[in-house]
């Protein structure tokens, strides 16, 4: 019989020991292959943010950071609103009313306003323009695709554009209303808007925006800027003109935005990179706002909360692996107890030490590789199981199939000369077994 067949067989004889030490092993691979897996998700889902078609957000002075997971994530509250004539600094001529260029146009590419401050059933409602899908691109370059229907135009003042993650666990359709609430889930709710596009899938944020024209938006009861009280006791202006949709669009002085989604411009024979390091200390320097870079910001926060959080789950998840592989030496060393007359059998029959050796150190092997497959497909299952909560809360796909590849790679390697070593001793301890002793 070869040495595999006998390792094999040793397990057989101790089935439940070696069943439960193959288990013991699993388990901790499993958090392992989680953790790992969950670790990559988390990164993806913050990188994701850093590749959206802008490399600056410009917001109301206050923390960069909280501008950033406001603006990008969704998340947190937003600092403060900025004001229209601000927002239209950015704006070339083309686009201002009286037909100037912004302090900033020179140096803007595009210049995307969003508003903030309503819900849809726990997701964010972001007033915009259609600017947002139609100039802005995702990090890939591409353009924004749809599912179903498209953009709303400027015109269609309550036109709504929700995305992937929204649609589907609402169940909405192009052509269905839906009506946000002002401040939370439970406030006034405003009037409707209806659904004329849904996002095809882009693993990032976007997934869990719910998207209105920012017209429509100003419209509702409480978004309207107040007037000063000076303002407010002069003759009231002329109304302006009825939009077509049978609304009077906002009054400019009415007007606030919570942020400004910038792309900045190339100067010629300058990088753009180098443009938008001007144009934020230039912006920064000023009172009106301030700009913060998402990828500077997105680094900051990985660095200083996520990679520290991901290495103390990956530390406590190697102790439980340490654990078994101490699992493994307890169980390989009651075997060699209770095999000491088999292995001078063996050696009576004429095996060599270095066979008996060899037969224990394959044995454990057997378990780790064992032990270690059971856990890497049980670790990817449990991502499986909670794939569709994260993928709800982060906006990025968990399935199954989700991978931090490298990391697995390097796993099975490491397990089996985790068991070597904790197989060394009771291997060396049949190696020496005195056959007259237990023949004698």
């Amino acid at each position: 019989m070869s040495l595999l067949g006998i390792a094999w067989r040793n397990i057989r004889q101790r089935l439940l020991t070696s069943g439960l030490t193959a288990l013991s092993l699993a388990l901790g691979v499993a958090l392992v292959v989680a953790t790992l897996v969950t670790g990559s998700i988390v990164n993806k889902a913050f990188e994701s943010g850093s590749g959206l078609g802008y490399n600056m957000i410009v917001g109301a002075k206050g923390s960069p950071l909280q501008l950033v997971l406001n603006s990008v994530y969704f998340i947190s509250r937003p600092i403060e609103n900025i004001s229209w004539p601000f927002y239209q600094q950015f704006l070339p001529a083309a686009e201002r009313a009286d037909g100037v260029d912004g302090t900033y146009a020179a140096s803007t590419q595009t210049a995307v306003p969003i508003c903030m401050g309503d819900y849809y059933r726990s997701y964010r409602v972001v007033g915009t323009n259609a600017a947002f899908f139609d100039r802005l691109k995702r990090g890939t370059g591409e353009a924004y695709r749809f599912s179903g229907g498209g953009n709303f135009r400027d015109e269609d003042f309550f036109g709504g554009v929700l995305g992937a993650t929204v649609a589907a666990n609402l169940g909405l359709k192009v052509g269905d209303d839906f009506a946000p609430t002002h401040g939370a889930d439970d406030g006034k709710v405003h009037d409707p808007f209806k659904v004329v596009g849904i996002l095809a899938r882009t693993d990032t944020p976007i997934d869990r925006g719910v998207f209105v024209n920012m017209e429509g938006f100003y419209l509702q009861d409480g978004h309207a800027k107040p007037l000063p009280e000076d303002a407010a006791a002069q003759p009231e202006p002329a109304p302006a003109a009825v939009h077509p949709s049978g609304h009077a669009p906002l009054p400019e002085a009415q007007r606030e935005v919570t942020a400004i989604l910038l792309e900045t411009a190339s100067l010629p024979g300058l990088p753009a990179e180098l443009t938008a390091m001007g144009l934020r200390t230039a912006i920064n320097e000023g009172r009106d706002g301030q700009a913060a870079l998402p990828i500077a910001e997105i680094r900051q926060l990985l660095d200083l909360f996520v990679r520290p959080l991901e290495l103390l789950l990956l530390l406590v998840t190697a102790l439980v692996v340490l654990v078994s592989a101490i699992g493994i030496l307890v169980s390989m060393v009651g075997s060699s107890l209770e095999r000491s007359r088999d292995v001078a059998i063996m050696r009576a029959l004429g095996a060599r030490r270095g066979h008996v050796l060899a037969t224990v150190l394959i044995e454990a092997v057997l378990l780790a590789v064992g032990g270690g497959l059971a856990g890497w497909l049980l670790g990817h299952l449990l991502v499986g199981a909670i794939g569709p909560l994260i993928t709800t809360n982060a906006g990025v796909s968990a399935s199954i199939f989700s991978a931090a590849p490298l990391a697995e790679a390097l796993l099975v390697p490491f397990l089996v000369i985790l068991a070597i070593a904790a197989a060394l001793l009771p291997a060396i301890a049949a190696y020496r077994t005195d056959v007259a002793k237990w023949l004698g």
